[in-house]
């Protein structure tokens, strides 16, 4: 029997185990979906790159964090807390979103105005994003969203401390577009309403 096999028949008792009795076939994630835009600064240029990933059931979605997860010993906790959080029962789609940044030289570059007036405008933009859709893609009642806030500081490098603080300052983002508290597995959540308005999770 294949590995892979052998782990998907895992997976299918798992979720029994935890009282999902689903049928629905796995999909493989859909191809990242990309809006660019690009910033002119005094002494340089950002690109910020805002993305959506689609899963078609959240069966697949949760296949794929069985299978990062797959070695660690509280591998059962691991997905029922999760399968809670993206409200697994509901037979609605899940999206992972996020942002990536290019920039020209180092962000600690480019003056503080200049910064601020980005973060505005990309908030701004995403928040649109997020309640009329992007890249084709339109919010329904039910979606629910993951987003995983990573990067530094804006100014102070790849540090350890960095990185926690940026970590901090995006969940802090996160929450103000929509998205709850930062949980233990890195992620935030949110799922839209009835009305299609983005609730925290």
């Amino acid at each position: 029997m294949l590995v892979k096999d052998k782990k998907r028949i895992e997976f299918e008792r798992l979720l029994r185990k935890l009282g999902y009795r689903d049928r629905s076939p796995v999909f493989s994630q859909e191809e990242k979906r990309i809006k660019e835009k690009q910033y002119m600064c005094s002494t340089g240029a950002i690109m910020i790159s805002t993305f959506i990933i689609l899963y078609k059931t959240k069966k697949s979605y949760l296949w794929l964090e069985f299978l990062d997860n797959y070695e660690e010993d509280d591998l059962e906790d691991i997905i029922s807390e999760l399968a809670e959080r993206i409200k697994y029962k509901e037979k609605t789609r899940l999206a992972e979103v996020g942002y990536e940044a290019k920039y020209t030289q180092q962000p600690n570059q480019f003056t503080l105005k200049e910064r601020k007036k980005i973060l505005l405008d990309f908030m701004k933009m995403t928040y649109t994003h997020l309640a009329e859709g992007m890249a084709e893609l339109s919010p329904q009642p039910g979606d629910v969203l993951v987003a995983k806030p990573h990067g530094p500081k804006i100014d102070e490098g790849f540090t350890e401390s960095s990185l926690v603080i940026g970590q901090r300052q995006r969940a802090m983002v996160a929450k103000r577009l929509g998205f709850g508290n930062l949980q233990d597995d890195d992620f935030q959540y949110a799922r839209y309403d009835e009305n299609c308005i983005l609730r925290p999770i």
